[in-house]
């Protein structure tokens, strides 16, 4: 009968041993979770990822869609479609502005960029080194 009950006791410090080691690891994935969510909130003006996207591409010289409407917290995602590589600056031409975070950056053929919109407004950005490649996008 002792076998028995050293199978019982096994089964249950195995079942538990199992229980205890899932609750850590489901406590950990949701703890980190939270920070990576917080962190991402703290770098861009606190709102949350996972939020409505917008697409806007640059092929054969056009922006398109050229305009683009969106709320607070949604993203905006401009992918270069070019042969050639794309400054995608925000602002004026020569007066360019951080838009979350970012001023300008090099896209070549292929390539995005991604902003959330953190400040609402009317905005433009435009490909620095051909002006006439540009869009805009209001925030409400």
């Amino acid at each position: 009968m002792s076998s028995m009950g050293n199978k019982s006791k096994n089964l249950l410090i195995v079942t538990t041993l199992i229980a205890v080691v899932g609750i850590v690891t489901i406590g950990t994935i949701w703890g980190a979770s939270l920070y990576f969510n917080s962190q991402y909130a703290n770098e861009h003006g606190g709102c949350m990822p996972g939020q409505v996207n917008h697409k806007v591409v640059i092929q054969n010289d056009k922006v398109s869609p050229s305009s683009t409407v969106g709320l607070h917290c949604e993203t905006l995602t401009i992918t270069n479609q070019d042969d050639i590589a794309r400054e995608v600056a925000f602002g004026p031409h020569e007066d360019h502005v951080a838009y979350d975070g970012i001023r300008e950056e090099l896209l070549t053929k292929g390539q995005s960029l991604t902003v959330t919109l953190v400040q609402t407004g009317n905005f433009r950005f435009h490909d620095h080194e051909h002006d006439e490649v540009q869009g805009t996008f209001v925030v409400k």
